[in-house]
């Protein structure tokens, strides 16, 4: 449950950051009151410049730290002892965060899985992540030996992820490679954008067709960054179709109305027990195939 607070930020607080002040007034942390902030839309860096009210919700962390086990929808492709594959669907949230302290993957996981909540993981089974718009295959790991060896297949670049996307426009050739730094965007904190100094990002992309409007991609990456593909595509010009949140605001019947079209569609790693290859595919979700359909028949 969160706590609403209303905060008044006086004249005498003009000149300051707003996360500043608001923690002299209030007996918060600074990562709460930045974290509030956030959610309530404002930026914590910020500065006063008259005096102002705000209503902020402070969630109680130990009640967020419990997770209750939740049904929630996705498909089981494969299990053993050791890893689980799913398929995600969208706009299903991977993990507990702010605005979403429940009904996320990681709750049905306990609740299909009960041995995952008494594991001592944090996030339980959790070793990589597809955002909330983004659906296909992921890896979850039952054991912590197995979280442990999946966490070190990723760093070492061993697992090899495909994903398809639609985009607007066209890239300016058939196949290449995107290798640009990505780091946090510097005027939106909620997105991530290509940024001198940001952290090493590489994505293959392939366009498997294209007509005058838009283009249909196959994408591999090599490494794992936030937003990756989301980055990569939208900085070449060619956002994905639905994400709105790097700038495609596409009005069409066919564009699904809780997602974007990027779809995590191949998935291959060593197993953590004996280091075969596992190698999965996920087929498109019927609201992507209708949005794939609708692009192709756009004039």
């Amino acid at each position: 449950m969160a706590e609403k607070v209303e905060v008044v930020v006086s004249d005498e607080f003009i000149g300051e950051r707003l996360d500043v002040a608001v923690s002299k007034i209030t007996a918060r942390s600074r990562s709460q009151i930045q974290r509030a902030m956030r959610e309530a839309g404002f930026k914590p860096s910020m500065k006063v410049r008259e005096a102002m009210n705000l209503e902020l919700s402070f969630h109680d962390e130990e009640k967020e730290a419990t997770l209750e086990p939740e049904p929630v929808n996705f498909e089981v492709l494969y299990e053993d002892a050791d890893i689980i594959i799913i398929d995600k669907p969208a706009p299903l949230v991977v993990h507990p965060a702010v605005g979403h302290w429940y009904g996320t993957l990681v709750h049905g996981l306990v609740y299909r899985y009960p041995e995952l909540a008494d594991s001592d993981m944090r996030r339980p089974g959790i070793v990589h992540r597809l955002d909330a718009g983004t659906s296909g295959l992921m890896v979850i790991a039952r054991n912590l030996f197995s979280k442990q060896k999946l966490t070190d297949a990723f760093k070492a670049r061993s697992v090899k992820k495909e994903y398809l996307a639609l985009v607007y426009g066209s890239p300016n050739k058939e196949k290449g490679t995107i290798a640009s730094p990505i780091g946090r965007h510097p005027k939106n904190r909620l997105k991530m954008a290509v940024v001198s100094g940001g952290r090493e990002a590489v994505t293959e992309y392939e366009v498997l067709w294209s007509n005058d409007k838009f283009s249909f991609l196959r994408c591999t990456i090599h490494t794992g960054r936030t937003h990756q593909i989301r980055v990569h595509l939208k900085d070449m010009g060619c956002p994905i179709v639905g994400d709105r949140l790097y700038g495609c605001n596409l009005k069409a019947e066919w564009v699904p109305k809780d997602r974007f079209f990027l779809h995590a569609w191949k998935l291959a790693f060593p197993h953590p027990r004996d280091g075969r290859i596992m190698s999965f595919r996920s087929f498109l979700p019927l609201e992507l195939k209708k949005a794939l359909l609708g692009a192709r028949t756009t004039n």
